[in-house]
């Protein structure tokens, strides 16, 4: 399975680049994700603002945490939650991320 996943990753996955304690490029699954009830934009004490989030489903061998930086398609993005997902079976990395706000160092 764990060979399978690979497979789907190259076939399907685009290009992402993850900047942690290391950078690593690699191929990964991005894409919205749609919450029920949940409104796009919120509010907050400087405004209206967006609450884009993305599914990501990556490769086990680069792991993703809240100090992650995702890179995908020319937009960076910070890691709301990450977990190791199918570790006898088939693992993989389930992360859901939002745009990154603050300025790049």
């Amino acid at each position: 399975m764990e060979r399978l996943w690979a497979d789907i990753l190259e076939r399907f996955g685009q290009d992402v680049v993850l900047r942690g304690t290391e950078t690593a490029a690699c191929k990964a699954m991005v894409q919205p994700l749609r919450d029920r009830g949940a409104e796009q934009e919120t509010a907050s004490p400087l405004g209206l603002g967006r609450r884009d989030r993305l599914r990501y489903l990556g490769p086990a061998g680069h792991p993703l945490d809240l100090d992650t930086v995702v890179e995908w398609k020319g937009k960076e993005y910070r890691v709301e939650s990450a977990h190791l997902m199918g570790e006898d079976i088939c693992p993989h990395w389930r992360a859901v991320l939002y745009p990154r706000e603050e300025v790049p160092e």
